[in-house]
């Protein structure tokens, strides 16, 4: 082992020592520049003991820690780690009493399978007591309010600044080279001056620097000191040591060193848009990344590029933090506002990910194409007026004929772009395949194949055109002020009004300001509205919403406080789809199961409790994945087997046709129940009142005791033998 460095070590009496005024006109600000400022010199991180200065918050051995806590802890000679976690990730898991402005924070990791912890600085808490419908207390939550982390996950390191209760990634990261093993030391040095923040990793055993990363940021000035664990037992890394060094600085500090008045914000990117005919003025290396929109060039930099924009003399005519997708994405951005080009076939949809009016453009080119095989609807506007759209693919799409319903949407978080392709590959399939493709041509005929690929237009607008932050919400101004800042929406998934709030703080949120925000009320946003009038109307059999990036087939009741049949016939579809699907981009196969985690207030859930739907959800494996299009056709060829699946479930599989009839023949809307698969929560599905067709899909072949009830009317019971082919049933009552 070589000789200990001590993180405190004093510099030399000979070394010249930089002042931080010295240093806050240079373009980069160095770990060790801050350090000097505050009488500080880290060197390299101490393997063994602290210095004097260190105040020592948790030592391996010494002690299960007093401060607020979630989880249970176990405190044992590796150190302290998690027996059982807490429910959410994203919550504090230590939280100690400790507060710290200016200063440095030391964490010791012992490395478990993986390395998955956080170190907190400038932290505040907001306890919550979340409960239940029936008052019932469901978990005590201590959510960062504020405050940053410095976070090891999946092999990198990297910053979130917290506000709101939501956690938001700076732009900065750096993978850990080489990666640490298993039982292997990890040290993490934070360090935190003024506005600036930095974070050092280091090999306990050869103080080898593994990542390093730093950001200006004027968010927060001062708070707690905590460490979060994610994941419970020997899955992660336990924490040996946590220490704090606190530094008086703010004299030293100038008043703004580098922020540009309502530029201030949060994170190392930076989005400047000047007067093109002022891009010469700019150096040359920074003249290659404007990007020109008419007389405007956009510079999406960091805070060096800011300075350099500044000592030019140049003017900002907009200085922004949050960055718009479309300026990582260079293919996307080349494309906007072009339609799409033609084939033989139709429209192309692999050029580019899209925005709404891309997706607009999409669905009217189809309906032109193939007129006999769509129907091109307006659901409803969002609320900033864009039109919510669906197209019907069926055999003879003007007429409404006695078939079964499916539906596919996409994007109820708009940033969830693949999403949106994989609906667009559905029905790029299905039209372009019909009258060559057997199989794809059977579904047509056979069935009404409703796809909605953009159902938060406004949310995409926003995440593809104005900030990547928050991007599962839609346009809902909140706060009443006029304007859409970044934490205002509602999150759309959390809106059915199915036990709508009904798990309290859990999976959705009554807090307006957090990104899993749940509304004012159940279908408060006229996005829901539209959706839930077009799923009254068809009753669909079977539907598919499309997420990203878990790489999992989830299927209701996701809700825990929810009973599903004891017969469950949408897990059976389920896995047999699952076990048709290729290894995905993300490394996994696709898993079938109940819930990510609990929430309420669900599509899936609704249409499962409203009308018996076979209401699946896919998580794509992974999040608008670049460079296109490998990326992109990689998620969307691997998925497509989902959507496949469901659809020969339904159009050939074991299944119930019931119609239901009057004496004249009218279609009747009558209860209509399997009772091997009977409904738990007192649900009541329906026939479809404009033809009285109920569809009961059954997985696997047997007996099915079918029941029809309508009030006036006597009770029908069948008892059929259902084979693996759909069954057709006339009930007249």
């Amino acid at each position: 082992m070589p000789p200990r460095r001590d993180a405190f070590a004093s510099p030399s009496p000979s070394a010249p020592v930089e002042t931080l005024a010295d240093r806050c006109h240079s373009p980069c600000m160095s770990a060790a520049a801050f350090l000097v400022a505050v009488g500080l010199l880290a060197t390299s991180p101490g393997v063994l003991g602290t210095d004097a200065r260190e105040q020592i918050l948790y030592r391996a051995g010494s002690g299960t820690p007093a401060p607020a806590m979630r989880g249970t802890f176990i405190d044992a000679a590796r150190g302290l780690y998690l027996r059982t976690p807490a429910r959410f990730a994203d919550n504090v898991a230590l939280w100690t009493s400790t507060t710290m402005a200016d200063g440095l924070v030391r964490a010791r990791f012992v490395v478990g399978s993986s390395l998955h912890s956080a170190v907190v600085v400038r932290g505040n808490a907001d306890a919550l007591a979340s409960t239940a419908a029936n008052g019932a207390v469901v978990d005590s939550l201590d959510e960062f309010d504020g405050g940053y982390s410095f976070a090891f996950e999946k092999g990198v390191l990297r910053v979130h600044r917290h506000e709101h209760r939501m956690a938001r990634l700076l732009g900065v990261e750096d993978k850990l080279t080489p990666a640490p093993r298993a039982g292997s030391v990890v040290e993490l040095v934070v360090l935190a001056v003024g506005p600036w923040l930095s974070a050092t990793a280091y090999d306990g055993a050869t103080l080898q620097k593994l990542a390093h990363v730093e950001v200006v940021d004027r968010g927060f000035t001062s708070g707690h000191v905590g460490v979060r664990v994610y994941r419970a037992q020997d899955e992660a890394s336990a924490l040996q040591l946590l220490t704090v060094a606190k530094a008086a600085t703010a004299a030293l500090l100038p008043s703004d060193l580098t922020m540009d008045g309502e530029g201030t914000g949060a994170g190392a990117e930076r989005v400047l848009s000047i007067a093109a005919n002022d891009v010469p003025r700019l150096p040359s290396w920074l003249r290659r990344t404007a990007i020109l929109e008419g007389d405007v060039a956009v510079l999406v930099t960091d805070m060096v590029g800011v300075q350099q924009v500044q000592r030019a003399g140049v003017a900002l005519l907009k200085h922004k933090t949050q960055l718009p997708f479309k300026y990582r994405d260079a293919v996307l951005r080349a494309h906007l506002g072009t339609a799409p080009s033609s084939t033989s076939r139709g429209p192309r949809i692999d050029e580019s990910y899209k925005d709404a009016a891309m997706v607009e453009a999409l669905l009217i080119a189809w309906a032109a194409r193939y007129p006999q095989l769509t129907r091109l609807e307006e659901l409803g506007r969002s609320r900033e007026g864009r039109p919510i759209l669906a197209l019907l693919i069926s055999r003879n799409a003007a007429v409404d004929e006695v078939e079964p319903a499916v539906l596919f949407d996409g994007a109820h978080h708009g940033g969830e772009l693949i999403s949106t392709e994989i609906v667009l590959d559905a029905m790029q399939q299905l039209l372009e395949g019909y009258g060559t493709n057997v199989e794809l041509t059977r579904f047509v005929d056979t069935l009404a194949v409703w796809c909605v690929p953009l159902v938060n237009v406004d949310g995409n607008h926003r995440y593809v055109h104005e900030t990547r932050d928050y991007d599962r919400k839609n346009a809902r101004d909140i706060d009443d002020n006029g304007r859409l800042d970044g934490s205002d929406g509602v999150d759309l998934y959390r809106q059915y009004p199915v036990r709508w709030g009904g798990l309290g703080e859990v999976g959705s949120r009554s807090w307006p300001y957090h990104y899993r925000y749940r509304g004012p009320s159940a279908a408060s946003e006229p996005e829901i509205v539209a959706m839930m009038q077009l799923a009254e109307r068809e009753r669909f059999a079977a539907s598919i919403d499309f997420h990203t990036a878990a790489t999992k087939i989830l299927v209701p009741y996701t809700d825990p406080s929810m009973s599903n049949p004891v017969d469950n016939e949408a897990w059976t579809i389920a896995e047999a789809i699952g076990k048709t699907l290729p290894m995905q981009p993300s490394r996994r196969r696709y898993d079938v199961v109940r819930n990510l985690y609990p929430v309420d207030g669900t599509a899936q859930d609704w249409l499962r409790f409203a009308f018996g739907t076979v209401a699946l959800l896919v998580e794509a494996p992974q999040h608008n994945p670049l460079p296109w299009p490998t990326a992109r056709t990689a998620n969307v060829v691997g998925t497509r087997g989902t959507w496949v699946g469901l659809l020969r479930a339904v159009s050939d599989g074991p299944s119930v046709r019931v119609r239901v009839v009057d004496v004249d023949g009218a279609p009747v809307e009558a209860a209509v129940t399997v009772l091997e698969q009977a409904p738990q929560q007192g649900e009541r599905w329906t026939s479809r009142p404009r033809d009285g067709l109920a569809v009961r899909l059954r997985g696997q072949p047997g007996r099915a005791t079918i029941i029809v009830d309508r009030e006036g009317s006597p009770t029908v019971k069948r008892v059929v033998e259902v084979g693996d082919r759909p069954l057709l049933i006339d009930v007249q009552l």
